[in-house]
């Protein structure tokens, strides 16, 4: 016998997929659409509902009992999809457009309809094979990538947004893992080098390297395209601010603010943890910042020094020392930071930085 399961669904909104051109309304009716890109409006959670009717049986010549993979209704499963993918690793960005088949999932995997994925400076280096491990060939790259579960074995997660981890799996009892330092797990699993990256229409991943979005962003007024940097250098700004442990009125020193990691890690520090922020970083950026409205993630902005000594510097660690004492309101012992946060790859970031932080501080370093 084979096992057909049909579920229920119920979605709010229209779904529009490129390059099907196709519309599901929230009736589940199939309409024709124009897409030009793979979006989604109005997402609220999928309410998934059984009933005995929507299991049904058929006869086969093996009498077996082999049951068929649940799927998203309404939408029909492809074959094909596009991807963006390099034919070949080499010393130089080889990126083409390519039409390659969706790969069924295996137990413990799903397949993620993307939505939407974000683009990272290590995808680049990622795509020309910066160590062994990584394909040959054919090699798919993304790793900031949310989606919608459209077939897996497991029916409850049909339907379902997510987002796609880095860190696809981790051993848990290394002894890197007792410690909290998955990323160092020797047995790790990670996207896009030993999972296929989210620079495609459809991604087949193992379901561990699932995190459910929560009902309060799907139901709220929020872009889910802005979600996808939570997923690479905004989990790498909250982990480096843990590490730091902040807490109310502290003072985080942040190197490196103007970018990515850097202002987000400011953002979580004050917004999140309630600690004062100093940004540090080259002049050039900070005349950019202060053009703009910086105040959700940060208190003060420094000039990085020119040097690490000499005049130059005593001033910039005299201005420090002003900063942290106006920011504390001139209460208290006279001190440095209570952390200083490295969110920069530049050589001259690392330097001295024992002097920006009060005895017993800390220093997170993250490049």
């Amino acid at each position: 016998m084979i096992a057909t399961w049909t579920p229920h669904v119920s979605l709010g909104g229209d779904i529009v997929v490129h390059p099907f051109n196709s519309t599901v309304s929230s009736n589940g009716e199939l309409k024709k659409g124009t897409a030009t890109a793979v979006q989604i409006h109005n997402t609220v959670e999928p309410d998934i509902n059984f009933d005995k009717e929507s299991l049904q049986y058929e006869a086969n010549s093996s009498e077996s009992m082999v049951a068929k993979l649940p799927e998203m209704p309404g939408l029909p499963f492809p074959l094909m999809q596009r991807a963006i993918l390099t034919p070949e690793m080499g010393e130089n960005l080889n990126l083409v457009l390519e039409n390659i088949a969706v790969r069924e999932p295996d137990h413990g995997e799903a397949v993620i309809q993307i939505l939407y994925t974000g683009i990272c400076r290590s995808d680049a280096s990622f795509s020309v094979g910066p160590g062994s491990g990584y394909p040959k060939q054919n090699h798919i790259a993304g790793h900031e990538g949310i989606g919608r579960v459209v077939k897996s074995h497991d029916p409850f997660i049909i339907g379902r947004t997510v987002g796609i981890r880095y860190l696809g799996k981790s051993c848990g009892f290394c002894i890197y893992c007792i410690r909290g330092l998955f990323t160092s797990c020797p047995s790790q699993l990670n996207v896009p080098k030993h999972i296929t990256g989210t620079f495609q229409e459809y991604a087949t991943v193992p379901i561990s390297c699932l995190v459910p979005l929560p009902d309060a962003l799907l139901q709220g007024d929020v872009d889910l395209a802005f979600c996808t940097a939570a997923l690479c250098s905004g989990s790498t700004a909250l982990v480096s601010v843990r590490a730091a442990k902040a807490s109310l009125g502290d003072v985080v020193i942040v190197v490196g603010v103007a970018g990515a990691i850097g202002h987000l890690t400011g953002a979580i520090a004050k917004e999140v943890f309630g600690a004062r922020v100093i940004g540090i970083d080259l002049k050039s950026k900070i005349d950019e910042i202060q053009s703009q409205d910086y105040g959700d993630y940060i208190d003060i902005l420094l000039g990085a020094p020119e040097t690490d000594m000499g005049d130059a510097w005593l001033s910039f660690h005299s201005m420090l020392m002003q900063s942290c004492e106006k920011l504390r309101r001139n209460h208290g012992v006279r001190r440095a930071a209570e952390a200083v946060i490295v969110a920069s790859s530049s050589f001259s970031a690392f330097q001295r930085l024992d002097e920006y932080v009060c005895d017993g501080g800390r220093i997170v370093c993250v490049g």
